[in-house]
């Protein structure tokens, strides 16, 4: 068996889906399931039971999990140690997004100055996966990133605490306003990203919009890039959370009446005493351009 094997039954666990954990892992679902299929006929049992309402572990699925699912972190761990050993140059995986990757480039060309015993190198990264790439040891540093969505193997620095908006094309009738009530958002077509993130803040947004806004029309998208693209499409609104500028070509408005976000730099616990200075400095470089018509400094912990 295979550490990769390893990895997709710890993710498929996590998901308790084949068609999330497929998605999460870049491969097709038909895929996901041979794999696993090839695993049980290793193991002469079956890991999970298959049922209308998703999928669960057998009780022998069960015990194996639980005896190996320390397996992957103690790979890649090691991994990671080996290879800094390898060299004078300590790596950091910073975890990316496509559409603010710029904005992290210039962060770590600050920090470069700064430590240039430290290499730093890029991962890609989805917004809502951020925690389980560190947990996973995917990623060592995400440089934003919402820090309510931490957990107690997760150690976060705030930097901002960010307003909600709505991104639209220039063209678009709202495009002149510079802030706006949700209740303006009624009978709009609102593009918002799909339920199945765990983002406590979206969720927020979605009873808000729900409540005060019964007649607008959501449609779910699965990445920024792609609702951008949809935006200048069909001229449609895109909630979202910003506090950076967006591409060239489209506006942001501030909606008043919204909840506000924490935005900050995140690392897993074990590695907070190196990793600490580190985003501290960030956080400084991040607050120099800090933007107050878009947020608010966070309080330091």
């Amino acid at each position: 068996m295979e550490i990769h094997q390893l990895e997709l039954l710890d993710i498929l666990v996590e998901q308790k889906s084949f068609k999330k954990a497929a998605r999460q892992c870049f491969v097709s679902t038909s895929t996901l399931a041979r794999q696993i299929s090839a695993m049980e006929l290793e193991l002469g049992f079956p890991l999970f039971e298959r049922s209308a309402y998703g999928i669960s572990l057998t009780e022998q699925g069960e015990i194996f999990f639980r005896e190996t699912r320390g397996t992957v972190k103690s790979y890649e761990k090691a991994v990671q140690s080996a290879r800094r050993a390898q060299s004078r140059q300590q790596l950091v995986r910073i975890g990316t997004y496509p559409y603010i990757k710029k904005h992290i480039t210039h962060a770590c060309d600050h920090l470069r100055r700064q430590y240039p015993d430290v290499l730093f190198s890029f991962t890609p990264t989805r917004f809502t996966d951020s925690c389980t790439c560190l947990l996973n040891h995917k990623t060592d540093l995400i440089l934003l990133g919402e820090t309510q969505e931490a957990n107690d193997e997760i150690f976060c620095l705030p930097i901002f605490m960010a307003y909600n908006i709505v991104i639209v094309s220039e063209n678009h009738p709202f495009a002149d306003r510079g802030s706006m009530n949700a209740e303006v958002l009624n009978g709009q077509t609102i593009l918002m990203p799909k339920e199945r993130t765990t983002n406590k803040n979206m969720k927020k947004m979605r009873k808000l919009f729900h409540l005060r806004c019964p007649d607008s029309e959501m449609v779910d998208y699965q990445h920024p890039d792609q609702a951008d693209a949809m935006c200048l499409t069909n001229n449609a609104l895109i909630s979202s959370i910003s506090l950076l500028n967006v591409d060239e070509g489209f506006r942001q408005i501030r909606i008043t009446d919204a909840p506000m976000v924490e935005i900050g730099l995140m690392c897993r616990k074990e590695d907070r005493e190196f990793l600490e200075p580190v985003m501290r400095c960030c956080r400084e470089y991040f607050i120099s351009s800090f933007d107050p018509g878009r947020a608010e400094i966070a309080a330091m912990p």
